[in-house]
């Protein structure tokens, strides 16, 4: 029986195990924190709508809680009476993070600055903060 055979036998199948549990690991991680920046983007405002958008204002309609938390900080949901700058208003529907300090600055009856999609009116993102 010749000893080295064995041995580089078994070596060879440990350098294959640390490299596949290496690789495994890499791409759980990749998968996590691709999951973490979709869900993250998913959270905050349309950076392109707030740069390109047309400026409104909009009538709060309706406030909801959506069940999700940043920093303690609630995301709500709100229907809102969009009027843009030329048509007829129409309803839409935005999620906020909204600071807690500020909460009662979003409440049925408020009129908030907006920006519409400026080639779908659909999207609107809240423009409070002078984004």
């Amino acid at each position: 029986m010749d000893i080295s055979g064995i041995l580089g036998g078994t070596m060879l199948i440990t350098i294959i195990s640390i490299a596949g549990s290496c690789l495994l690991g890499l791409v759980i991680t990749g998968g996590v924190l691709f999951v973490v920046w979709r869900v993250m983007k998913g959270l905050g405002p349309n950076r392109q709508i707030l740069q390109n958008g047309i400026a409104a204002q909009a009538t709060i309609r309706q406030v909801w809680q959506t069940g999700t938390y940043v920093n303690y900080n609630p995301q709500i949901g709100m229907q809102l009476e969009v009027q843009p700058p030329n048509g007829a208003a129409y309803m839409a529907q935005v999620n906020a993070v909204v600071p807690m300090v500020n909460i009662p600055q979003f409440q049925p009856g408020v009129v908030v600055p907006v920006k519409i999609h400026p080639t779908d009116p659909s999207k609107v993102e809240l423009n409070v903060y002078g984004g």
